[in-house]
C-alpha cells in the first residue's frame, strides 16, 4: 500500500522518500533495492536532487519515467530486478551535467533509449552490456576511456575508430563481428576482451603495443603469431582455442596470468622463459610432461586439472605455490613432495590414483585444517582406505614393525613372534580408526613409518 500512499500528493510523497533514504547515504554514496529485490516503493526520483551524492545505484521497476536531476551524481547505476521487464529509460531525461560513470547493465535496452548520450561531456565510463543496443549513438561519446558492451548487438564496428581515448573495451560475446580492422586506431587501449566472438583472425591487434590485458578465449583461433609483439602483457586468456600453436607466447616475458585451459596442448615447450608467471592454468589438455614448469618458480597459482599427468615431480622446484589443482589425472604420488610446500593453502587431489598411505601424509601438512568461506576444507583429497594388493604383499613379509605398542627385532626364526605382531597390528588398526581424530593421525603417521620400514629391507 506504501507505493500509492502519496500518490496522489506529490510534496507529500517527497518529502516521506527524503525522510526514508537520507539517513541511508554512507560517504557520499545512495543505494536504493538491489538486483534480487527491487525498490516497490520508488515512483519517481524527484526527491533525488535533495540529495548531495556521488554514487547512485538503483533498482527498481515501478518508476514510470525516469527523469532525474544532479549536479552532484559521478557514478550512477540504473537497473530492474526482473529480468523479463524493460527498464523505462530514455537517457535524454537525465539531467546530470557531472555524471563520469553510467552502468546500464541487463535493461533490454535499445538504441532509441539512448539517445542523446553524447550530452555528457564527462562521461568516460559506460557498461551497456546484455542489451540490444550497437554503437549508433556510443560512438558519438568522445569522451570515454572504458566501454563495455559484452553480449549486445554489435556487427559492424567500424565507428568505434572515433572513440581514440579508450584504455579498455569489451565486446565479448558478440558472434556478428567478423572485421577488427577498426580496433588499429585504438592505440591508447591497455585491456581489450573479444571472448566468444567468433574470430578465426585477430592480426589487426599486434599494433596495439600498450595492451596489458588481453581475452581472445573461444574463439576459431589456430595462429596467434601477432601475440609475440604485444611484449607489455600481463594477462592472456587464449582458453577453449582448440588446437592453437602457442610458440609465439615465449616472447610474452612478462606475463603474470596466463590461461591455456582447454587448447588440446601436448607440449608445453613455449612456458619455460615465461619466468615472471604467477597464475598458470593447463587444465583440460593433452599434458603428460610438465618439466618446463620447474622454471616457473615465482608461480603461486596452479591448475592442472583433467589431464594425462602421472608424475608431478616437476612442481619441486615450486615452493611459492599458494594453489594447487591437479583433480582427475593419473598420479600415483610416490614421488610427490606436496607437503614441502609450506604455502600451499588450496589443494585438490581428488580423482587420482593416490593411496591411504600417501593421504596419512597429506593430513599432516600445517594447512590440512584450513576451512574455505564456505566452512568446506581446503585440501580436497580422496584416497583408497584398503591398501593395494603389492602393499599386502609387503605386509605380509614384513620383519619389522614399529607402533606405539609394538616393537619386533629382525629374527626369520621368530614365525610365531611375527604373527602375534600382525595381529596385533591389525587389532591396533581396528582399535584406532574408531578413535579420535589424534590417535588417527598417530595411526596414519605409524603406517608411513612401517611401510618405510618395508623399503627399507627391501619388500617387494
Amino acid at each position: 500500500m506504501e507505493q500509492y500512499q502519496f500518490i496522489h500528493n506529490e510534496e507529500s510523497y517527497n518529502e516521506h522518500m527524503i525522510h526514508k533514504y537520507e539517513g541511508q547515504i554512507k560517504n557520499g554514496i545512495l543505494e536504493i533495492g538491489n538486483p534480487d529485490r527491487g525498490a516497490p516503493d520508488i515512483i519517481n526520483l524527484k526527491f533525488l536532487e535533495k540529495f548531495n551524492i556521488q554514487t547512485l545505484k538503483l533498482y527498481t521497476n515501478n518508476v514510470t519515467n525516469v527523469k532525474l536531476r544532479n549536479k552532484t551524481i559521478k557514478v550512477l547505476t540504473l537497473g530492474k530486478y526482473i529480468k523479463q521487464y524493460k527498464f523505462n529509460l530514455q537517457v535524454d531525461d537525465l539531467e546530470l551535467e557531472n555524471l563520469e560513470v553510467l552502468d546500464l547493465d541487463r535493461n533490454n535496452l535499445d538504441n532509441d533509449q539512448l539517445y542523446n548520450l553524447a550530452k555528457f561531456k564527462k562521461l568516460c565510463a559506460l557498461n551497456v552490456s546484455f542489451n540490444n543496443v550497437d554503437l549508433t549513438h556510443i560512438h558519438m561519446v568522445s569522451s570515454l576511456t572504458k566501454l563495455y558492451m559484452r553480449d549486445c548487438c554489435v556487427k559492424n564496428i567500424d565507428q568505434i575508430s572515433q572513440l581514440v581515448t579508450l584504455k579498455e573495451l569489451d565486446l565479448s560475446q558478440n558472434k556478428g563481428i567478423k572485421d577488427i580492422n577498426a580496433l588499429c586506431q585504438l592505440k591508447s587501449l591497455t585491456k581489450l576482451l573479444i571472448h566468444r566472438c567468433g574470430l578465426n583472425i585477430i592480426n589487426q591487434i599486434m599494433t596495439l603495443t600498450y595492451l596489458e590485458v588481453l581475452d581472445i578465449s573461444s574463439n576459431l583461433l589456430k595462429n596467434v603469431d601477432s601475440i609475440g609483439q604485444l611484449i607489455n602483457l600481463k594477462e592472456l586468456d587464449i582458453s577453449n582455442d582448440w588446437g592453437l600453436d602457442i610458440t609465439p607466447l615465449k616472447d610474452l616475458t612478462g606475463l603474470i596470468i596466463l590461461d591455456m585451459s582447454g587448447c588440446g596442448l601436448r607440449q608445453l615447450n613455449a612456458l619455460q622463459p615465461l619466468i615472471n608467471l604467477q597464475t598458470l592454468d593447463l587444465s583440460q589438455n593433452y599434458i603428460n610432461n610438465i618439466n618446463e614448469l620447474q622454471f616457473l618458480k615465482s608461480l603461486t597459482h596452479l591448475k592442472l586439472n583433467n589431464c594425462n599427468i602421472v608424475s608431478i615431480c616437476a612442481l619441486r622446484p615450486l615452493m611459492n605455490l599458494e594453489v594447487l589443482e591437479i583433480k582427475n589425472n593419473k598420479i600415483e604420488f610416490q614421488d610427490a613432495n606436496i607437503n614441502e610446500m609450506a604455502k600451499l593453502r588450496f589443494l585438490n587431489v581428488e580423482q587420482n590414483r593416490i593411496n591411504y598411505i600417501y593421504f596419512a601424509s597429506l593430513i599432516q601438512h600445517p594447512n590440512y585444517n584450513n576451512l574455505d568461506q564456505n566452512g568446506k576444507r581446503c585440501f580436497k583429497i580422496n584416497h583408497q582406505t584398503t591398501p593395494t594388493q603389492k602393499q599386502r604383499r609387503k605386509a605380509n613379509k614384513l620383519r619389522l614393525i614399529e607402533s606405539p605398542n609394538i616393537q619386533l627385532k629382525e629374527n626369520q626364526n621368530q614365525h610365531k613372534s611375527l604373527k602375534t605382531a600382525l595381529n596385533n597390528f591389525k587389532q591396533e588398526i581396528n582399535t584406532t580408526m574408531n578413535n579420535t581424530r589424534q590417535r588417527q593421525i598417530q595411526f596414519t603417521s605409524n603406517v608411513v613409518r612401517l611401510f618405510q620400514y618395508m623399503n627399507q629391507f627391501g619388500f617387494e
